[in-house]
């Protein structure tokens, strides 16, 4: 091998290739300055670091990422991450306000000297520019694989220059809930995409295209599809051939089909693993087909309230799925059935069954072992009966367990106790009694919510019982917990939601009130006989909502708590004057109905400007108002 001159000479030379990409680097900064200027709000610094003087160095600018071997700009990504967004099917949303958080401007038409782009994302800003559309020299960036708009409030129409990016892999375009919306009355330029993997256009009205099935399937490398909110009128369409075998996800939720279920063209998308019909207004029953898409992992049918009866619809054989949402909508059946109907493999892959809000009845089965996977089981707001099965004890993975406002009568058994890894028992709104023990308790050691409100049920416990949980929500209203205050609570420390009204109660507040109770938001402990006087340094506690009425209380009212919005102290004997602090801006209802307060109502309840209910009647005050 010839040495190089350099080496013979014994100098440090730099390559040809180096000093291009010396070059490159130094020119890329311009176009990226360019971009900033059409930024008029950047709130958070997110472009502090792009300035004249560091240009020859961009690649180390945030969200700048650069060819390694020419320096040639590759990666745009200035997509707002603490803006608030709702997950709705594994699918994130913009939604709520995020201008605190985003850039705020117009995009550049300087991107487009970025003629080695493969990746931009500015998704979650608002970059809508004074003319609110969505800019189509972005369809002349024909090296870009990634382009994620999403959540920039555009109107107007989405521009089909968009189907020259012949090399997009990913496009998003999904709208902000909430704010105009883009629309499209053609679509046929997505299928001049061929290597498009996965598409969002939830929230983008798509209202006048009806051959919409006709042209993804144009595009057989689409892996995800997500049509939600689009207005489509109908997907009752007869494919002569799938192309979309590699489909993997299809969301078409909120939108209004309104016709049979088993008209649906997806149905013959085999290979999917995502399927969401959420509030498509499909009726009917689903087709045989169901039973042949056994690579379903997530199924989610809920909110289309003219389903009616499952007779003919068995999931038995989708070994796969792992999430079936039945909620809302309607269901007249029994529970066995339905649970009989359920995933039946050797392996149980089941981990979510939602069937809440439908009218589903009958005694719950103890025999579930086909259902021991089960991680969320949601049967709330039914016309269940009978008792809770002792097998309940079975499902060991069990996290949430919601079978509130149904008919469920008898003893809680105490097996439920053995479910080690619940986070969220919900039993409330039933008819059910007897003794709730410290055996019910026992190995529940990651409860985060605990609700057995509208029962008649009784928690027997030791006084100097410490529970293995730490409460976030305790809801027991109505059960019988008095006639002491539950000394168990003192150890709930992280709780934030507590209610405790009718529970029999009679007593006064314990001494650990304000420390065990100082983070809760929500305190309702109405309609007791707890006596004596409220803690005097209340006005350090967390408390937005505090209901206390309908007790025994006496003395003074101290200074309340900050941030109290709400406050019911009515019918109690409390005396004395009104607190000082009573006045907080946050204030929104004030109830003191049926006291003994005397003296005048202190000026400072004219701060409170949010005060939209104030009722004093039935007390001693005296004196002109404020």
């Amino acid at each position: 091998m010839r040495p190089s001159c350099c080496r013979l000479a014994g100098l440090r030379c730099t390559s040809a290739r180096a000093g291009r990409r010396k070059l490159h680097t130094a020119g890329a900064g311009r176009p990226l300055l360019s971009f900033k200027r059409g930024i008029t709000s950047d709130l958070l610094g997110v472009l502090d670091s792009w300035h004249k003087e560091g240009q020859g160095n961009c690649c180390q600018w945030r969200g700048v990422k650069c060819s390694n071997r020419t320096g040639h700009i590759l990666r745009l990504d200035l997509r707002n991450r603490h803006a608030e967004t709702q997950t709705i099917n594994e699918n994130i949303f913009p939604g709520g306000y995020y201008g605190d958080t985003a850039l705020v401007g117009q995009i550049s038409n300087s991107l487009l000297t970025m003629d080695r782009l493969v990746h931009l994302d500015l998704s979650m800003n608002f970059l809508q520019g004074p003319s609110g559309r969505m800019p189509e020299f972005l369809g002349s960036l024909t090296r870009l694989r990634y382009l994620n708009l999403s959540g920039i409030p555009f109107s107007g129409r989405v521009p089909p220059q968009l189907g020259n990016l012949s090399n997009l892999q990913h496009l998003d375009l999904s709208c902000q809930i909430g704010t105009g919306r883009m629309y499209s009355r053609d679509i046929s330029w997505v299928a001049r995409i061929p290597k498009l993997r996965s598409l969002g256009m939830n929230s983008v009205n798509l209202s006048t295209i009806v051959d919409w099935p006709y042209v993804v399937n144009m595009i057989p490398s689409l892996k995800a599809l997500n049509l939600r909110f689009c207005s489509l009128s109908t997907a009752n369409h007869s494919l002569p051939h799938i192309n979309l075998t590699k489909l993997e996800r299809l969301d078409l939720s909120d939108n209004t089909f309104a016709h049979p279920m088993a008209r649906g063209w997806f149905w013959n998308l085999t290979g999917l693993q995502h399927l969401y019909l959420v509030g498509t207004q499909l009726y009917g029953q689903a087709p045989d087909a169901l039973a042949h898409m056994t690579s379903l992992q997530v199924l989610d049918l809920s909110g289309n309230p003219n389903m009616g009866g499952m007779s003919s619809t068995s999931f038995k054989h989708l070994c796969s799925l792992k999430i079936l949402d039945l909620s809302w909508c309607q269901i007249v059946e029994n529970i066995k059935d339905i649970i009989g109907r359920m995933p039946q493999c050797p392996l149980n892959k089941l981990q979510v069954l939602r069937l809440g809000y439908n009218n589903i009845s009958g005694n719950m089965p103890d025999q579930t072992a086909h259902l021991t996977s089960l991680v969320v089981l949601d049967i709330s707001v039914n016309n269940l009966n009978g008792g809770i099965p002792h097998g309940v004890g079975l499902l060991s993975s069990l996290s949430r367990l919601d079978l509130s406002s149904n008919n469920l009568s008898g003893p809680v058994p105490s097996e439920i106790g053995m479910l080690g890894n619940l986070t969220m028992m919900n039993l409330e709104g039933n008819n059910l009694t007897g003794d709730f023990t410290e055996e019910h308790f026992a190995s529940l050691t990651k409860l985060k919510s605990l609700d057995l409100s509208g029962n008649s049920l009784r928690i027997t416990v030791d006084p100097d019982w410490i529970p293995p949980f730490s409460l976030e929500e305790v809801e027991l209203s109505s059960c019988q917990l008095g006639p002491s205050f539950p000394a168990w609570l003192q150890f709930q420390v992280d709780a934030l939601r507590v209610e405790l009204s009718s529970t029999g109660i009679v007593d006064r507040l314990p001494d650990w009130f304000n420390t065990t109770f100082a983070k809760v938001t929500y305190l309702h402990i109405s309609n007791n006989e707890i006596s004596g006087r409220l803690p005097a340094n209340m006005e350090f506690m967390s408390l937005q909502f505090f209901f206390i009425n309908s007790n025994t209380l006496t003395g003074e009212i101290p200074n309340l708590p900050r941030n109290i919005t709400f406050l019911d102290m009515s019918e109690n004997s409390l005396t004395g004057n009104l607190p000082s602090n009573i006045g907080t801006p946050d204030l929104i209802s004030l109830v003191l109905i049926s006291n003994q307060i005397t003296g005048h109502i202190p000026e400072s309840l004219c701060k409170a400007e949010a005060l939209y209910a104030l009722d004093l009647s039935n007390n001693l005050l005296e004196g002109q108002l404020p």
